[in-house]
């Protein structure tokens, strides 16, 4: 809670530094008559600190000048007769007031020009409106779309320019979409039809014709199981075929439907359209019926092996460093010496890999294409490999040594940082290995996402 009071006071005592930084600048700007970028670093310091004083009263110096610039500007249009300039100097004007009122600085606004301004306003709409109304008889529709925006812009309910201005921005979009529709385009069509009832909800028979286009473009796929020649892939198969059909029906897209899943399909069309399922539990053979799709996805798990390590444990030697106090039969000092005490510390191995291959495709059955071919192969592996000791590993020391209770020529050391760095990395690292199970599923997973994205990808006008 302190640390945030403090971030807090920190950031408002910044906020002012930079609120009076904006204020000197003014002042210098102003004794120089630049009271327009004055003004506008007098609008900044307020933006800093609401509450500062000089920037307040700089800015209501200064923003009136400006504002009385701008609406002279407005009279001189005025007087000239430019209707097009006089309302954008009026509404400039205006602009500004609301602005500065934004940070608590009322000007004084000519009121009086408010009916000049209704005079020309009126003079450039209705200008601005016979031309846009020219423009749509003319089938001109950019040119039309933009003179309607203009008008709204300036006034929102201006006549039927609301209207008119849906003629003119969704009529192209909808006559390519009943174009679209004839040349059995159907998925971009309903694309265009989309974007008008996304925007305008009624225009015409859009609606009608989105739903209509919809339908004819909507790829249906059918995913009968998953094929495996071997009995222990069959709950795999079975999983992957419900992962499949969840991952296609997961696309944020109304273009994709899974219409049906889970029986062995024959790839012989029979006139009665069915698939064959031999039950073994009846000795017979059942008839299913394949659902109305345009596709078909057909997989088949090639290769699925799994290799559970075995958590091996090796007792590894080393040393415990420690510093000991001794005298010196010599000098009678007590001195400090650097002692190695002899001890076992036990290292851990184990590492598991699963590996997957599915073969799979995407047939249409409405037509000859086989848009999709592929083959999923990865492989996971995860590994663990870390050290324990039942006392404190940072006092530890890699080393060898041929006797616990007594020393050796051949006993080693190994002080050095790198050493005993690689020895800590070996005491922190990771205990938790990663199952069996977890692999499978990451790696279905990974082979769902890879289809799914080629379904997504497919674009059958192409």
């Amino acid at each position: 809670m302190k640390q945030i009071l403090l971030m807090i006071v920190l950031g408002c005592m910044l906020a002012g530094c930079a609120s009076n930084r904006y204020v000197k600048k003014a002042g210098l700007l102003e004794n120089s008559g630049l009271y327009s970028d004055a003004a506008d670093n007098y609008f900044s310091s307020l933006q800093k600190n609401i509450n500062n004083i000089d920037a307040k009263l700089g800015l209501q110096r200064t923003g009136q000048l400006v504002l009385d610039d701008k609406m002279d500007k407005f009279k001189t249009q005025y007087q000239n007769g430019v209707a097009k300039d006089a309302v954008y100097a009026y509404r400039a004007g205006e602009e500004y007031y609301k602005k500065l009122q934004g940070v608590g600085i009322k000007l004084i606004f000519p009121e009086e020009q408010a009916s000049y301004y209704r005079e020309v306003e009126d003079t450039y709409l209705n200008s601005l409106y016979q031309d846009a109304s020219k423009a749509l008889d003319l089938e001109q529709f950019s040119s039309a779309e933009a003179h309607f925006d203009e008008i709204l812009s300036i006034d929102n309910n201006y006549k039927d320019a609301k209207s008119k201005w849906a003629i003119a921005k969704f009529e192209p979009i909808y006559r390519n979409g009943k174009e679209l529709m004839t040349n059995s385009m159907y998925r971009s069509a309903y694309l265009e039809f989309k974007n008008i009832v996304d925007n305008v909800k009624v225009y015409e028979n859009s609606l009608d014709l989105m739903n209509e286009s919809l339908e004819q473009a909507k790829l249906t796929i059918y995913v009968p199981s998953i094929n495996t020649n071997f009995s222990s892939y069959k709950i795999l198969a079975s999983q992957l075929t419900n992962k499949v059909a969840k991952g296609i029906n997961s696309i944020n897209s109304p273009l994709y439907e899974v219409v049906g899943t889970g029986a062995t399909f024959t790839s012989e069309k029979s006139s009665a359209s069915k698939a064959f399922q031999f039950d073994r539990t009846k000795g017979v053979v059942n008839n299913q019926p394949i659902p109305n799709a345009k596709a078909i996805f057909n997989g088949e798990i090639q290769k699925y092996s799994t290799s559970p390590g075995t958590l091996i444990k090796t007792e590894n030697k080393g040393y415990i460093k420690r510093v000991e106090k001794y005298v010196d039969e010599a000098t009678k000092l007590t001195k400090e010496r650097t002692v190695y005490d002899k001890i076992v510390y036990y290292e851990y191995i184990m590492e598991n890999r699963v590996s997957l291959t599915v073969a799979y495709s995407i047939k249409r059955t409405d037509r000859d294409e086989l848009p999709i071919s592929d083959v999923f192969n990865q492989e996971k592996r995860d590994k663990v490999n870390y050290a324990e000791f039942k006392g404190d590993y940072k006092e530890l020391v890699p080393g060898t040594w041929k006797y616990l209770g007594k020393d050796s020529d051949t006993d080693k050391v190994y002080d050095s940082a790198s050493s005993i760095q690689s020895l800590r990395v070996l005491f922190e690292g990771k205990k938790t290995i990663q199952s069996i199970t977890e692999m499978e599923n990451a790696l279905t997973d990974e082979c769902v996402a890879q289809i799914t994205e080629q379904v997504k990808k497919y674009q059958p006008e192409n």
